[in-house]
């Protein structure tokens, strides 16, 4: 029998009860795989074991709802998924079968994918995604249920092709009381006695006695005997992912002296108070509160793959951990796309960049000013989304865009692409948000997961948003991640 694929279980917190059941119950039908909840241990590092996990899958579950449509996280994975799935040489791996926990919209880069539906029909998708899905072989609640051995029986597996154990237990048994039977037969004919019941009682429990047999490393094949859908009720224990909840320090920003010549393709930002964060969306995006930030200057524009080659030449900065793009092979070193985003830079690669060229990456604060402004905005251009002022998924490009491209999206400070194209490092450690009114926050500085914002050409509306955060460890490089610069 082939190996049975291994799986990856995405879903939101709010679903962790529906994401439970359904990793239960693939494991109770000999499947394994990743599911946060139990994969992921104290100590762990999250993002790389997340990527092992997707690397290792053979089939990858999104677990769809509204609260999953709205998570970064959710998306985030989705993406790294699809990704994966069409890189060259893994034929298709994983394969992609999302689930419907509720009634939702299916995400863009799904749509032409047979899903599953459980809403309101557990059991029977259950049943549509282990043997339509998974192509485990046929056997549920849905098939015609074969006849039923001796209840007893069930406690016994088969040893012997057609003699199932139950039955040589009680032929042993048998032959055992037998030859207790005949002892006392015996010594009745030699010793002229004759047992009394009680005595046959006493040595037939004692012959009997014995401990029941108690089967033992028997592996569970999909063809012998229906596995039955679990029908236990489960708690809804929400066991979010452990984030670290630092609370971000009010410490001075690093700030260069603003000159009154603009500096070259960089962009002004006044001094003043503007609203961080928000009230709706996900957890790290809470709550709403008031910043000021002294003024600085922001790049217009993400940094370039010539403008990095120059640092690389220069020997100040190292080569990115690729070359390519999504869809290019030759991407970082073809002139083609010099005015295209560098990207598969770390977060410290970022900062060396930033620094050799006397700027320094934004910090968190000052890269959200820059992108919605004094007046809360969603999105750069304004609070209703149009897939014609930026690089989503909704417009459908599939990998990244010269910089300045949407020119109709620009912030309200004229810097361009802050929504969509790659995300961008800023140079915070990743912490939770304090309530009070806060002045040049910069996050905490001893955590290794660093944050990147402004979503990328793979990211659907909600992950374009101005607020939204992503952390990751500083060492992590990928497709759709590269940065500005401010001053």
């Amino acid at each position: 029998m082939s190996a049975l694929p291994k799986f990856f279980i995405t879903h939101s917190h709010s679903d962790n009860a529906f994401a439970r059941q359904l990793c239960d119950d693939l494991r109770a039908h000999g499947l394994d795989g990743f599911f946060d909840v139990y994969s992921l241990r104290a100590g762990d590092d999250i993002a790389a074991r997340i990527a092992r996990g997707l690397d290792e899958c053979d089939v990858y579950i999104p677990v769809l709802s509204p609260a999953a449509l709205a998570s970064p996280w959710c998306e985030l994975e989705i993406n790294a998924a699809i990704n994966l799935s069409m890189e060259r040489g893994r034929n298709g791996r994983p394969r992609i079968i999302p689930v419907l926990a509720e009634k939702c919209s299916v995400p863009v880069l799904l749509r032409h994918r047979l899903y599953v539906n459980f809403a309101g029909r557990y059991a029977e998708a259950l049943d549509e995604l282990l043997h339509k899905g998974l192509g485990l072989p046929a056997h549920s609640a849905f098939d015609p249920a074969p006849e039923s051995p001796p209840a007893y029986a069930a406690k016994f597996p088969t040893l012997i092709p057609g003699l199932p154990l139950w039955v040589l237990v009680l032929s042993g048994l048998g032959i055992t009381l037998a030859c207790v039977l005949m002892s006392f037969a015996v010594e009745a004919l030699f010793n002229g006695t004759t047992p009394t019941p009680a005595a046959i009682a006493q040595t037939t429990r004692t012959a009997t006695g014995a401990p029941p047999i108690t089967p033992t490393s028997i592996v569970p094949t999909i063809t012998s005997t229906p596995t039955p859908t679990s029908t236990a009720t489960r708690t809804a224990t929400s066991t979010p992912l452990p984030t670290n909840t630092a609370t971000r320090t009010a410490t001075a920003t690093p700030t260069s002296t603003i000159t009154p010549t603009p500096p070259p393709d960089m962009v002004f930002v006044p001094a003043g108070d503007f609203t961080m964060g928000s009230n709706e969306g996900e957890t790290d995006e809470k709550p709403a509160h008031t910043v000021y930030l002294d003024a600085f200057w922001i790049d217009k524009f993400e940094v370039t793959n010539k403008q990095y080659a120059t640092c690389l030449n220069a020997g100040k900065c190292s080569r990115p951990s690729e070359t390519k793009s999504f869809t290019r092979d030759a991407y970082f070193s073809n002139a083609q796309y010099n005015n295209y985003p560098v990207v598969y830079v770390n977060w410290e690669q970022a900062k060396t960049y930033c620094e050799w060229a006397s700027k320094r990456l934004p910090t968190e604060a000052e890269w959200e000013k820059a992108a919605r402004g004094t007046d809360s905005r969603t999105y750069p251009w304004g609070n209703t989304f149009d897939k014609n002022l930026l690089n989503s998924s909704e417009g459908g490009k599939g990998d990244t865009m010269a910089i300045g491209s949407y020119p109709g999206g620009a912030s309200p400070y004229g810097a361009m692409d802050m929504a969509g194209n790659v995300w961008e490092w800023v140079a915070d450690g990743y912490g939770s948000y304090s309530s009070g009114t806060q002045r040049n926050p910069t996050g905490p500085s001893s955590w290794q997961n660093r944050v990147f914002r402004g979503g990328a050409w793979n990211n659907i509306r909600d992950g374009v948003r101005t607020v939204v955060r992503v952390n990751l460890i500083q060492t992590y490089s990928f497709r759709d991640v590269g940065f500005r610069c401010a001053q």
